[in-house]
């Protein structure tokens, strides 16, 4: 992850692949920014959330690149602001990801990361929200809203379990589909 200037202020930002070619955040790069407010990361820091910013920073950051599936909408129900049909805009970006991570450390000026094995038969899951803030941030596709790990599908590599009645649709990968 990295910090990149927007007219909006300073974003952390994570490389996506290109599920999105029609985006006018692309820029001429070969990959798609999806961010990520430092004032959040300071947030979840100042609660304690080792594991959260340490798959943030350990996971999210190198790893949203290997994105293997994007699916469209979360089939529950979900509330933001006053829009009660939130959840069928919600993306969510999964692949196969070897190892946990987590900041370590005892004095909080000095963390590190700590990697070790993941669960086996879990994949990583990354929920992201389309930008709707174009004038401030031109570069940012999506924002990161929240990040899991979560059981996968024996029958298809890098998706979760139950993917057909966990999202909407898929809009990028391989064909998903049980043998």
């Amino acid at each position: 992850m990295r910090l990149l200037a927007q007219p909006g202020g300073q974003v952390l930002v994570a490389e996506a692949p290109i599920w999105d070619d029609r985006s006018t955040t692309l820029a001429g790069r070969d990959h798609l920014l999806i961010g990520r407010m430092p004032q959040q990361v300071i947030r979840d820091a100042s609660l304690g959330l080792t594991f959260y910013l340490g798959q943030l920073y350990g996971i999210v950051g190198p790893g949203l690149i290997f994105t293997q599936h994007l699916f469209e909408g979360l089939r529950r129900d979900m509330m933001v602001g006053d829009d009660g049909k939130a959840a069928s805009r919600k993306l969510a970006a999964t692949w196969t990801q070897a190892r946990d991570a987590k900041l370590a450390g005892n004095d909080p000026h000095n963390l590190h990361l700590e990697h070790f094995p993941a669960e086996p038969n879990r994949v990583f899951c990354v929920y992201i929200s389309r930008n709707e803030m174009l004038e401030s941030f031109p570069e940012i596709y999506g924002w990161l809203e929240h990040w899991t790990w979560i059981a996968a599908d024996p029958n298809v590599p890098g998706a979760p379990i139950d993917f057909e009645s966990r999202y909407d649709r898929q809009l990028w990968g391989p064909v998903s589909h049980r043998s």
